[in-house]
C-alpha cells in the first residue's frame, strides 16, 4: 500500500480504523449475543452434526414401537381400543422388556368399551336407546389399567396452557435455588386417573418449539404450574432402575459462576448423570433414523407365542411406543432428518446418557470465543499495516480456516460446540477492505496492462488476463468444455448478388452489429467474423458453470437481433436477413493462438468443426438452430429440445443426435413434436410404408419452428433409397452427411 507523498500513510491510517472498527464491532456483537448470531450458530452446531453423527450402537437398551400408518391401516383409525394397548403391553413384557413408555396420551375415555357402544349408539339420536345384553367384558380402560398396574410403565403428559396440574410420581430435587429458565407450563393434558394411579412413572413429552422448526434440545425438567416435571426419557431410566427420584444440580448448589444467575449444570437419576444447558434442556447428538431401533407394531400385535427376533429386539430394553403416522401430528425435523417421529427423540437421549456420551458447550466457551474475535481482528489488522500481502494472506486463511476447523475436531473428538461464525466473519471482514485499499494502491499499474490488451481482446478476458495472464491467456493451449455457436446469415449470396459494394458493407454491418452485441451480453467470447457469419464460445476465459444452458438462451435473442436488424435494414430499403444456428458442446483446445506476432484468442477441436457442421445442417431440415446432444441435454426450462435426425457429419464418423431447440410455447410445436416422433420412431423401426404416411401428415403441420416440407422432403429421399437399398442388420437409424452444408 504504497502511494506518491503521504499517499501511503492515509491508506495506513484508513487501514488501521477500518481494522480496529470492525473489530471493536465484531466484540460488541459477540458480547450482545444478537438473534441473527444465535440462529447462525444453531445452524453451523447443525452442520457439525451431519458431519459427525453420533454413532448408532445396535446394543443400546431402548427399542421403538411404532404405531404406523401400516398398523392403522391394518387395526383401524387412532385411537386404538385400550384394550389393544393392554395386549401390546402384556406382549412386551412376555417378550422381556424391561419398561415401558407410552409416548401417546391416554386423556379421555376409550369410546369402543362395551359399556360405552350404547351411549355412541343414542347420541344424537330421539327414542328409546338400545338395551344390550351384559357381555360380561371389563371396560377396556380398566383392562389397560390392569396391564400397567405394578408394572415398570412410563405415562405421558403433555405440557400446555389448559389441562390439570399433574403430581409427579417421583419428584425432582434442586440443589440450591430453582433455576428461572427452565421451560414453564401453566398446565398439562394429563391421561385418565385410573391409568395415571396404575403407571409407575409419569414424564413430560413436550420437545419444544424453535423459530426455525428443527428440534435440536429436549427439556429434561419442567414446571408445570408449581411442579417439577421429568421428561418422559428420564422417567423411564429412573422405572428401569428402580431409582427413587431425580437431582437437578444448579450453579448455586455446586459453586460454579454463571454471571450472577442461577442456571442448570446436571442431572442425576439412579446411577445415571448426564450434563444439562441452564435451561434444564439436554442437547442431542443424533444418530438419526435406523431400521433397528424400531420394530412396527403389528409386528407386536401379531405375535401370539413367543416370537424369537422380536424377543430378541426388545428383551431387556427400555421399549417406547409411539407413532410416526403423519396424521397424528408428532412429526419432528431434526438437523439429521427433514421428518421424523417425535418418539425416537426420547430413545436417542436414553441411548445418549446410557452410553455416556454428550455434547456439551461450556460456560467458559463464550468468553474464548471472543478472545478469538479479539486477537483475529487486531493480529490482520497489524499484518496489514506491514504492507506483506502474502504474509496477511496466509494469517487470513489461518484465521477463517482455524475456527471452522477447530469447531469440527472439537465436536468430533470431545463433543465440544465451538461457535466459528463471529471469529471467521471478523477475519473477512478485516482482511477483505485492507484488501480492497491495496487493490486501490496498485490500480495505476493495472492501467498499463489495460491500456496495451483493450484495443483486441474483450473487457472480461482482460480482467483475467491482470489477474493471471499465463493462465487466462494459457498460450500453450488449454483443454475445457466449451459451447460453440456458429452465426451464419442465410442466402446471403443471393441477397448480394447484384448490390453495391457499399450497400453490402452496410447490410453486413447492421447485421453482424445486432448479433454480436447480443451474443457478447448474453456472455459469449466472440472468437471471429468469416464474412457474414460469427464464431463464439462460452466457457472460456471465465469458466461459467451453466454454459450451455446460456448458450441455448441466447438462441432466441440471437434470433431476435436478426428481427431487430431486419427492420434497421428495410428502413434503409434493404433486403431482411435471417440466421442460421449451429451449437455444439463439448472438449476443445483454448488459448492465445496463432504466429509470435499476430495471435487470436481462440478455440479448436472436433467439438467446435461439429458446431460449424451443424449450422449448415438447418438448411436440411428447415430449421433456424441445429443443437449436439451435450448441448441439448441442458436445455432450461422454458426451452424444448426436439430431436430431428441421427446424422454423421461430414468429415465425421460417429454418428450423433441432432435437435432443435425451441420455446416451449412456441406455436404448434406440439403437434410437430408428437408428429415427427411418430413418425421417426416408424422410420427407425424400417417400417418405409407407415413412415412415409407419417412424414407427409408431418408435412402438413404448420409451426413456427420449422419448415416442414423441407424436413419431410429430407426423410422421403432417404426412405425412397432405403426402399432400393435396405440398411444393414445393425443401422440405428444414423444417416451420413454428403456436404458441409
Amino acid at each position: 500500500m504504497t502511494g506518491p507523498g503521504g499517499g501511503g500513510a492515509l491508506l495506513k491510517r484508513l487501514t488501521l480504523i477500518l481494522g480496529l472498527s470492525i473489530t471493536a464491532l465484531a466484540v460488541v456483537l459477540a458480547a450482545a449475543g444478537p438473534p441473527i448470531l444465535a440462529q447462525a450458530r444453531d445452524l453451523v452446531f447443525d452442520g457439525y452434526q451431519r458431519a459427525s453423527p453420533r454413532a448408532y450402537d445396535p446394543s443400546a437398551p431402548v427399542h421403538i414401537i411404532d404405531i404406523d400408518e401400516a398398523a392403522l391401516d391394518a387395526y383401524g383409525q387412532w385411537p386404538w381400543p385400550r384394550s389393544y394397548m393392554a395386549a401390546m403391553t402384556d406382549r412386551l413384557f412376555d417378550h422381556g422388556a424391561a419398561a415401558i413408555g407410552f409416548d401417546v396420551l391416554f386423556a379421555e375415555p376409550d369410546r369402543t368399551s362395551p359399556e360405552r357402544i350404547t351411549e355412541s349408539w343414542s347420541r344424537f339420536r330421539d327414542g328409546i336407546p338400545p338395551v344390550l345384553p351384559d357381555l360380561g367384558l371389563p371396560p377396556h380402560d380398566q383392562v389397560f389399567a390392569s396391564s400397567i398396574s405394578g408394572r415398570p410403565v412410563v405415562l405421558s403428559v403433555a405440557g400446555g396452557q389448559a389441562g390439570e396440574v399433574p403430581v409427579p410420581v417421583a419428584g425432582v430435587a434442586v440443589t440450591g435455588a430453582l433455576p428461572p429458565g427452565l421451560t414453564q407450563y401453566p398446565a398439562a393434558v394429563v391421561n385418565l386417573p385410573d391409568l395415571t394411579a396404575a403407571a409407575a412413572g409419569l414424564g413430560t413429552i413436550s420437545l419444544g418449539r424453535t423459530g426455525d422448526g428443527v428440534t435440536r434440545t429436549v427439556p429434561l425438567v419442567s414446571r408445570v404450574g408449581d411442579a417439577l416435571m421429568p421428561a418422559l426419557s428420564v422417567e423411564l431410566l429412573r422405572v428401569a432402575q428402580g431409582a427413587g427420584g431425580h437431582v437437578l444440580r444448579t450453579t448455586e448448589g455446586s459453586g460454579e459462576v454463571s454471571g450472577g444467575t442461577v442456571a442448570a449444570v446436571a442431572m442425576r437419576t439412579g446411577a445415571l448423570s448426564f450434563p444439562v444447558e441452564a435451561d434444564g434442556v439436554f442437547r442431542i447428538h443424533f444418530s438419526g433414523y435406523r431400521t433397528e431401533r424400531v420394530t412396527p407394531a403389528a409386528r407386536v400385535l401379531e405375535a401370539g407365542e413367543i416370537d424369537s427376533e422380536l424377543q430378541a429386539r426388545v428383551a431387556g430394553r427400555i421399549v417406547l411406543i409411539g407413532s410416526s403416522a403423519q396424521g397424528l401430528f408428532d412429526i419432528r425435523t431434526t438437523p439429521l432428518d427433514p421428518a421424523i417421529a417425535g418418539v425416537t427423540l426420547h430413545a436417542e437421549i436414553i441411548e445418549q446418557i446410557v452410553a455416556g456420551e454428550f455434547l456439551s458447550r461450556p460456560d467458559w466457551m463464550p468468553g474464548l470465543e471472543l478472545l478469538v474475535v479479539l486477537l483475529s481482528g487486531l493480529t490482520l489488522t497489524l499484518l496489514q499495516l506491514r504492507e506483506r500481502p502474502v504474509l496477511g494472506l496466509a494469517a487470513a486463511l489461518v484465521l477463517v480456516s482455524a475456527p471452522v476447523l477447530g469447531g469440527i475436531l472439537a465436536f468430533g473428538q470431545a463433543g465440544v460446540l465451538f461457535d466459528p461464525v463471529l471469529p471467521t466473519l471478523t477475519a473477512l471482514a478485516v482482511f477483505l477492505p485492507g484488501t480492497t485499499i491495496g487493490f486501490l494502491a496498485k490500480e495505476r499499474a493495472r492501467r498499463a496492462i489495460r491500456s496495451r490488451f483493450a484495443y483486441f481482446l474483450p473487457p472480461a478476458l482482460i480482467g483475467r488476463i491482470e489477474a493471471n495472464p499465463e493462465e487466462a491467456l494459457t498460450p500453450q493451449g488449454a483443454e475445457r468444455e466449451l459451447s460453440v455457436m456458429f452465426v451464419d446469415m442465410r442466402g446471403f449470396s443471393t441477397l448480394t448478388e447484384g448490390m453495391a459494394p457499399d450497400r453490402v458493407v452496410q447490410l453486413v454491418n447492421t447485421y453482424l452489429s445486432a448479433v454480436a452485441e447480443t451474443l457478447v451480453d448474453r456472455g459469449a467470447t466472440i472468437d471471429k467474423f468469416m464474412g457474414d457469419a460469427v464464431m463464439a464460445f462460452w466457457n472460456a476465459p471465465i469458466a461459467q458453470e451453466d454454459h450451455a444452458a446460456a448458450a441455448l438462451s441466447c438462441i432466441a435473442e440471437v434470433e431476435r437481433a436478426a428481427r431487430e436488424a431486419t427492420a434497421k435494414l428495410e428502413a434503409e430499403d434493404l433486403p431482411p436477413v435471417r440466421v442460421a444456428i449451429g451449437l455444439n458442446t463439448g472438449k476443445a483446445y483454448v488459448g492465445l493462438m496463432g504466429s509470435r506476432d499476430r495471435l487470436s484468442y481462440t478455440c479448436v477441436g472436433d467439438a467446435v468443426t461439429l458446431a460449424a457442421r451443424l449450422e449448415g445442417l438447418t438448411r436440411s431440415y428447415g430449421v433456424s438452430n441445429c443443437v449436439g446432444p451435450e448441448t441439448a441435454a441442458a436445455c432450461p426450462p422454458g426451452l424444448r429440445p426436439i430431436v430431428l435426425d441421427r446424422i454423421a457429419a461430414k468429415g465425421f464418423q460417429r454418428a450423433v443426435d441432432v435437435s432443435v431447440v425451441v420455446p416451449t410455447s412456441a406455436e404448434g410445436v406440439t403437434d410437430f413434436a408428437e408428429g415427427l416422433s411418430a413418425a421417426r420412431t416408424a422410420y427407425l423401426g424400417r417400417d418405409w410404408d407407415a413412415a412415409e404416411a407419417a412424414f407427409t401428415r408431418l408435412g402438413e403441420v404448420v409451426t413456427e419452428v420449422c419448415e416442414t416440407p423441407q424436413l419431410v422432403q429430407t426423410y422421403l429421399e432417404r426412405i425412397a433409397a432405403h426402399r432400393v437399398s435396405p440398411p444393414g442388420p445393425d443401422w440405428d437409424g444414423a444417416a451420413i452427411a454428403l456436404s458441409k452444408r
